[in-house]
């Protein structure tokens, strides 16, 4: 097992782990951000359905009440999650620098591990030569 090895696979995990949490703060502020224009298109109809029927005219002003509420509710959710949204991304950012931390520490040892294998590798070809160099000398 290399060295490392475990250690980068859980905080790649935690990577992506934080990830999908973003994305999923992301599509539900993405959703309240829909609703709220579906209110508002909701409120264009039931103007013009108010202009058009007296019936429809007189219970406008409880349906407009309702819809305010309503609208106000939405924006302190999207508020609320805008806020979870930039926690969710300080947590991505700080799960990729500590991937990056034992990404980087684990080449870092492969590098002096090679070093070590070409110095020894190195020492063994020079003994050879200066084997043959004695042979050769006598």
């Amino acid at each position: 097992m290399k060295p490392f090895e475990s250690q980068i696979r859980l905080h790649k995990w935690t990577v992506d782990e934080a990830q999908r949490q973003l994305g999923e703060l992301m599509r539900l502020a993405d959703r309240l951000r829909q609703d709220v224009a579906d209110l508002e298109a909701e409120v264009v109809r039931e103007r013009q359905a108010a202009a058009q029927s007296f019936e429809a005219s007189l219970t406008f002003a409880g349906y407009l009440h309702q819809v305010i509420e309503r609208r106000e509710k939405l924006h302190r959710s999207i508020a609320e999650v805008e806020g979870q949204i930039e926690q969710a991304r300080e947590a991505l950012k700080d799960a990729f620098a500590e991937l990056k931390k034992f990404e980087l520490a684990a080449e870092a040892a492969e590098e002096r591990a090679k070093r070590k294998r070409d110095a020894q590798e190195q020492t063994a070809l020079d003994e050879v030569a200066l084997g043959i160099f004695r042979r050769r000398s006598k």
